[in-house]
């Protein structure tokens, strides 16, 4: 598909939006990936040129944090290494990605995102010092493991798994979390790509336009989450919660929504 002065419109607008909700919570990229396929892009080359939006956006999230003196290197660093082995694993398993794969396990996901940020509220607003003075455990290598697994493979939702990792395995509050959580991504999301840009399956001029966008959105995302605090990031999440499971059963529709700009 040729690249209009519309649908360039659309990729950037689109990524300012995807780029928001990814810093603040997750789920942004169910939006990403229905634009991806709303343009007729093959599954495979959607799967990979999503990476490219995640990608520019971390780079941007994690300087903003970085500058707001909430992003614990240290930590983020030990924490990256499994993610990003099992996300070199996971991206070579995806080949081609099954739209109903991701039907299947994001709704299980969203659901289990729903009870977390509301079972315990207290937990997200402040750090568990006992889980954060043990250091990096065996535990938090096999979770962050299998959440790079999962990411390498789909990339949809895997914002969701490291919150809830964040707070209930490492002890970070929520705003530390997100902090984390788009280091975390920044890292793992290189390798990914390596392994997609050797299939030559990724669509460069679409992600990276969309990429622009995901920038400005982060950085508003980034600053509204550490001037606003938990409570403002939880409901914030819960918004984008309801919003991805309308989307995937197709209550909003965003090829209807978005249609005549292509």
């Amino acid at each position: 598909m040729p690249l209009t002065t519309s649908l360039a419109i659309l990729l950037i607008v689109s990524g300012l939006v995807v780029g928001f909700i990814n810093t603040l919570s997750a789920g942004g990229t169910a939006i990403s990936i229905s634009i991806y396929l709303m343009l007729g892009l093959p599954a495979d080359v959607v799967n990979a040129t999503n990476r490219v939006g995640v990608l520019v956006q971390s780079v941007a999230s994690a300087t903003t944090y970085h500058t707001k003196k909430v992003l614990d290197y240290k930590k983020a660093l030990l924490l990256a290494i499994p993610t990003t082995i099992g996300a070199f694993i996971g991206s070579l398993i995806a080949v081609h990605v099954n739209e109903n794969v991701i039907r299947c396990v994001l709704p299980i996901v969203l659901i289990m995102m729903i009870v977390f940020l509301f079972r315990n509220p207290k937990k997200l607003e402040t750090d568990n010092i006992a889980k954060l003075d043990k250091g990096f455990t065996l535990k938090q290598f096999i979770v962050y493991f299998l959440i790079g697994i999962y990411g390498g493979f789909i990339q949809v939702g895997t914002g969701f798994f490291l919150i809830m990792a964040g707070v209930s395995c490492v002890g970070f509050n929520i705003v530390k979390t997100n902090a984390s959580k788009v280091f975390i991504m920044l890292i793992y999301t290189c390798a990914s790509i390596l392994v997609f840009a050797q299939k030559d399956i990724v669509r460069w001029d679409f992600g990276l336009l969309h990429g622009l966008g995901c920038v400005v959105g982060s950085v508003v995302g980034s600053l509204l989450g550490v001037k606003k605090g938990a409570n403002f990031v939880k409901w914030v999440s819960v918004f984008v919660i309801i919003l991805t499971i309308l989307m995937l059963f197709n209550i909003i529709d965003l090829k209807e929504i978005l249609g005549f700009m292509t």
